[in-house]
């Protein structure tokens, strides 16, 4: 099957169609790797925060407290793990998107070079068409005299 010009038009708007749709991909795999970031960053703020209060250094130390906090400690420290793998997931998938995009637009770039090229052979071939008719229009004029040229035979 030949690729026509306009086959080839058509064909690179459905690339370009498919560029978009990755760039939204990317955009949402970019937003989720954001939020998930927000959220490490929000567990490792309770992290410290909780490393922050003030322990009193002097006078007893109510052994709840001591067991809640150590709870809440282990709690946000899985929490943390769990969002940094999150993290790395999304990261990786912000890599693939990026990569599929940068496909589509090596993809689309071929097709309108090939575009380019045909279109630019077609118009090389209408001006050969266009020449070759010119040559034969002036060697049929050549060739055949006028009726004013013309002289009886007899």
């Amino acid at each position: 099957m030949t690729l026509t010009p306009q086959r080839l038009r058509r064909l690179v708007k459905q690339r370009e169609r498919l560029e978009r749709l990755q760039e939204q991909e990317l955009a949402e795999a970019q937003r989720l790797y954001a939020t998930r970031e927000n959220a490490l960053h929000e567990s490792q703020g309770e992290r410290e925060a909780l490393l922050d209060t003030a322990v009193p250094w002097t006078g007893p130390i109510e052994p709840e407290d001591l067991v809640a906090g150590i709870a809440f400690l282990r709690r946000v420290d899985r929490e943390i793990g769990a969002r940094r793998a999150a993290l790395a997931h999304s990261a990786e998938d912000v890599a693939l998107e990026r990569e599929e995009l940068l496909s589509r637009r090596r993809d689309r770039k071929a097709m309108e070079t090939l575009l380019d090229h045909r279109v630019e052979e077609e118009r090389l071939a209408a001006g050969r068409a266009e020449r070759k008719l010119i040559d034969e229009l002036a060697s049929t004029r050549w060739v055949r005299p006028s009726p004013a040229q013309e002289s009886p035979a007899r």
